[in-house]
């Protein structure tokens, strides 16, 4: 029975179509296209990028994209139950387990006495800090000292529902200081795109439709890697600020910024 990859090269062939002339319609690298035809993909994070490559090379094709995607998940979970099955397991030293739990016990045993020895203390009294004696030359410092703190709080001057207004005010004119950016990415045509973020997890994967939208904060740096840059619009806070790149151009872990323009 004939493979996805050697169904994709059969029907090609077939067409009179080189690798490169697919490369340049459907804007896929040569090496994609070359590991579909080869069978050579594996299950791995970027899986679902290689299967939106594949739906779009067979519908480009004229063949059942459906049936092709389908048979291309049996064939992939066959092989990754194989690899499985050939994965011989490591057999573990007993001398190492005896380490190990030794020195989890020293853990364990380290602490219990310090919780014991330093927080669980129950010490009811009550402790009085010791204030020193102040010399006669500073009390009536102190005392007028006190004396205007009394009388600033008991003025009539000052309003406890003013000061309540007034911290209000401030604290709503910090909130509008802090207001984040938010970038927006609009696709103009299909595209392929995948989002990771600073610590290089995926947020997104997946083959985006025409007019179809991700908004993300810029303060939370994800990188945006995409097969043709010159479909994507870049929205900051809403306000249009251009293409991402060129028709055509393959974005690798792209990082927008608020002052991005293009």
């Amino acid at each position: 029975m004939s493979t996805v990859g050697q169904i994709l090269s059969i029907t090609r062939n077939s067409k009179n179509l080189s690798i490169n002339d697919i490369s340049i319609e459907l804007k896929i690298s040569k090496t994609i296209i070359l590991d579909l035809e080869n069978d050579n993909i594996k299950n791995n994070p970027d899986i679902i990028f290689n299967i939106g490559h594949l739906r779009s090379y067979s519908s480009f094709l004229e063949l059942d994209t459906d049936t092709i995607i389908e048979k291309f998940k049996n064939d992939l979970s066959f092989n990754t139950k194989i690899e499985k099955k050939n994965i011989t397991p490591i057999s573990e030293n007993s001398f190492f387990k005896i380490e190990k739990f030794f020195a989890a016990s020293l853990i364990l045993i380290i602490f219990t006495s310090f919780y014991f020895l330093f927080i669980n203390q129950n010490d009811n009294e009550i402790n009085f800090a010791l204030v020193p004696d102040i010399p006669e030359s500073m009390e009536p410092i102190v005392e007028k000292a006190n004396t205007f703190n009394n009388n600033l709080f008991k003025s009539s001057d000052v309003d406890n529902n003013d000061l309540i207004n007034n911290s209000s005010a401030i604290a709503s004119i910090e909130f509008e200081k802090d207001v984040t950016a938010v970038a927006t990415l609009k696709m103009l045509n299909p595209t392929w795109i995948q989002i990771r973020d600073e610590y290089n997890n995926i947020v997104l994967s997946k083959l985006m439709d025409k007019d179809e939208e991700f908004s993300y904060e810029l303060k939370l740096n994800y990188n945006i890697t995409a097969g043709n840059a010159g479909n994507i619009l870049v929205l900051i806070d809403r306000d249009v600020r251009g293409k991402i790149g060129k028709f055509g151009d393959i974005l690798d872990s792209f990082v927008l910024y608020k002052d991005f323009t293009n």
